[in-house]
């Protein structure tokens, strides 16, 4: 074999390796959502945790509107990625986040909401029920 095709044979290996994360907190994160699904048959955790597998640019980043317009008064939300600060916030919302805008936190907070990670809210809710997955 040539070098063209032993790199063209690595290339589609590397792609699909899931210990490509480099960032130490995000697969801390990813193996807490995906042991909180199995120790409580959750599958949202395990979701949530196979979106935050993925490239980060597919994951979501809805803005404050969308969160608005599509989660139910009083809901818990659940962004598997930034939530952005476009938009208003009409209800105080419990949202947890992989992260967070500075503007979509001061606007939550000015709302009556109140923001939080996974694992505080895996450690509130550990069987995910009521909470809606957003993006």
């Amino acid at each position: 074999m040539d070098g063209r095709q032993v790199a063209s044979k690595h290339r589609g290996s590397q792609m699909s390796n899931p210990e490509r994360k480099t960032n130490a907190q995000l697969v801390d994160t990813i193996n807490q959502l995906k042991a909180q699904s199995r120790d409580t048959g959750a599958a949202v955790w395990r979701d949530v945790a196979l979106r935050l597998s993925k490239s980060r640019k597919n994951w979501a980043q809805p803005n404050l509107s969308r969160v608005s317009r599509h989660a139910p008064e009083g809901a818990t939300i659940l962004v598997p990625g930034k939530l952005l600060g476009s938009g208003e916030l009409t209800n105080g919302h419990t949202i947890a986040a992989y992260s967070v805008s500075n503007g979509a936190r001061e606007k939550i907070e000015a709302a009556g909401g109140r923001i939080m990670t996974y694992g505080e809210l895996m450690n509130e809710n550990p069987t995910g029920t009521g909470v809606v997955i957003l993006g």
